[in-house]
């Protein structure tokens, strides 16, 4: 049904678009993407995280959704985690409100198989295996793109079910300083400020925010900071150096579940960060880019009430080399290197190792992928990879995808490959009262296939439908095996993942906009008792929409609605937490040139609900605030 009326309204609304498509058609300029978290729509935006070349989205042959910058300054989100929120088949999971551990997971995954980065630069933490989203601002990205299917054949272990990419700003061409500040219910305060410019062959873009509140439930205030900064400097007209850094740190409460309340847990986190970047286009089709990048995040757990206070620290170094090499008009081969080591200490307060001592595990790998474009409508894409591991050895991920188009606007895409995830230090070595790691654990597999179609109707709209499936075994699970008490890592779980994604994106007029995203998922555990029930926190309908108005003299408003259905909690699918409605309304006015004032209401019905069970999420809440450019 979700489809049918999208293709409708896409279909009355395509007359009105015939007259833009053909000046959209001569415009080489980047446009906002084809997906739901936005309005305006144009296939030739170039993303760079699905093949590691930059290319048009049109002519990508797996499933790519992108967040542009102006929607993320719409949403005046508080990290990146309410920004993914809107994407199909996304789910991010929170513990609470500001502050609160968030990750995400893609088309019914868990958060370890699913990669974050960021510039390329994976940001994963290897203890546990996912990255912490409450942790990275939105002040200094310039867009999301997000990789649906598996993605080693590219980024290796993490990318088992997808790849996240924040991709951050470049310095502007001219002296630029941004200003906002926004305050709102439970005493919520933004700070941001950046500057940047252009002198001659150099450029800088230095950006800092702070965000505080005085949380939700007792015991769960935040306070943080974050400073990063952005060099290039062009060493000729086919050479770029390109240096980032930058530092965060967040101070909060952990007020823990609601059936087992920890009022006095306190947390600390640090991030410390290093990337430098060289690109150099040796020839037309032809650029070498190599990374280096160093990241750093410590943890510092306190709970007087109990015997649980750690101290974790992670260090990620690693080097990421790449060539493009054409073999003709019609081929394009793409290969690299990279290698990774990932440093881990885990002590408790009286300095006593969670992890059996200091852990190392090292990583190298090599791939190669080959575009080839069999007729002018036809672009074939496969590609292998092999990682081996210090402690698990060597995988191979094959993959191979295809993109067909039709007619012109029209496409169909598919692909098919293997993904796998490494177990995390702490599924291999944790060690306390209640949990015992697992040195003998194997990667989790993934066989996975989708096919969809691409349908663009004018300049400004678009439809697109994919199916999915997946195949997952080796699933790494904390199990008592004995009924003692004692949880142990164990590969227990098989699994299929199956289900439909809709998400549709309209222009009506110059003034108004909307979009609308289905994700339909029946995530099926396939391992002996259990066989035939429904994996935990996966919900089977998803639904997302947004209406938008935007005039001439400065005025936004934005009204988004979404549903999410009922989860089970338990693998035997005998506890459940209810489905719920989400709305949330933006409101922007351009007071004079350079000042805009905002408004932004989240959860407008104040419903009670929850992702996760026995971790309530905020209810009605309001931020309003000011945005300066001088």
């Amino acid at each position: 049904m979700i489809v049918a009326i999208g293709i409708a309204m896409a279909l009355v609304i395509s007359k009105n678009n015939l007259a833009a498509e053909s000046s959209a058609a001569q415009q080489a300029t980047a446009q906002p993407a084809p997906v739901a978290t936005q309005a305006v729509v144009a296939a030739d935006i170039v993303v760079v995280s699905a093949t590691r070349i930059p290319q048009s989205i049109r002519d990508i042959g797996v499933s790519v959704s992108v967040i542009p910058r102006e929607r993320i300054e719409e949403l005046q989100a508080q990290n990146v985690g309410d920004v993914l929120k809107e994407v199909t088949d996304a789910r991010v999971n929170s513990y609470g409100s500001m502050g609160a551990q968030s990750g995400i997971t893609l088309r019914g995954s868990s958060g370890q198989q699913v990669l974050v980065m960021v510039d390329g630069r994976p940001v994963n933490v290897a203890s546990v295996g996912m990255a912490d989203l409450s942790m990275y601002p939105v002040d200094q990205i310039e867009r999301i793109e997000v990789i649906r299917g598996p993605g080693s054949v590219l980024y290796g272990a993490g990318a088992m079910a997808g790849v996240v990419n924040i991709i951050t700003r470049d310095p502007p061409e001219k002296f630029t300083s941004d200003l906002a500040a926004s305050y709102g219910t439970k005493n919520t305060r933004i700070l941001r400020l950046d500057n940047g410019a252009r002198i001659g062959d150099f450029g800088y873009l230095v950006t800092a925010s702070q965000n505080a509140s005085d949380g939700w439930r007792e015991n769960s205030a935040c306070d943080g900071y974050n400073i990063a900064g952005k060099l290039d400097y062009d060493m000729a007209r086919e050479s770029r150096l390109v240096l980032n850094s930058g530092f965060s740190r967040q101070n909060k409460g952990v007020p823990g579940s609601t059936s087992w309340l920890s009022p006095n847990a306190k947390q600390y986190d640090e991030q410390y960060w290093f990337d430098l970047t060289h690109k150099y286009e040796v020839a037309t089709n032809s650029c070498f880019t190599g990374k280096a990048f160093l990241n750093q995040h410590w943890q510092n757990f306190k709970n007087p009430d109990s015997f649980t206070d750690t101290i974790s620290r992670n260090q990620k170094a690693g080097l990421d080399l790449q060539q493009t090499l054409p073999l003709g008009e019609r081929q394009l081969l793409l290969g690299g290197i990279y290698l990774e080591n990932d440093h881990v200490n885990i002590k408790d307060k009286q300095g006593v190792s969670r992890i059996g001592g200091d852990r190392d595990l090292f990583t190298g790998a090599g791939f190669l992928q080959d575009e080839v474009s069999l007729m002018d409508v036809l672009v074939v894409t496969p590609g292998l990879r092999c990682d081996i591991q210090s402690k698990w050895g060597a995988e191979l991920s094959p993959k191979i995808s295809g993109l067909y188009k039709i007619i012109e606007g029209t496409s169909l895409k598919a692909s098919i490959g293997r993904g796998f995830r490494a177990p995390t230090v702490n599924e291999l070595y944790w060690r306390d009262d209640y949990s015992m790691g697992n040195p003998d654990l194997k990667p989790e597999e993934s066989f996975s296939y989708d096919a969809g179609i691409q349908q663009q109707f004018g300049a400004k709209s678009m439809l697109e439908v994919s199916l999915f499936q997946s195949h997952m075994k080796n699933l790494i699970a904390w199990y008592d095996v004995d009924g003692k008490g004692i949880y142990t890592a164990e590969n227990i779980n098989d699994a299929r993942l199956q289900g439909l994604e809709t998400e549709l994106s309209v222009q009506f007029t110059e003034e108004i906009s909307g979009a609308l995203n289905y994700t339909l998922l029946d995530a099926c555990d396939t391992s002996g008792k259990y066989e035939g029930d429904t994996l935990t926190y996966r919900p089977k309908n998803k639904v997302g929409g947004r209406l938008g108005y935007q005039t001439k003299w400065g005025l936004k408003l934005n009204v988004n609605a979404d549903y999410t259905d009922s989860v089970y909690t338990d693998r035997a699918n005998t506890k459940e937490l209810g489905g719920f409605m989400n709305i949330g309304a933006y409101a922007a006015q351009t007071v004079f040139k350079g000042v805009e004032i905002f408004a932004r209401g989240d959860n407008i019905l104040n419903k009670q609900y929850q992702l996760l069970d026995g971790y309530p999420m905020p209810g009605a809440s309001v931020m309003g605030g000011v945005k300066a450019t001088f």
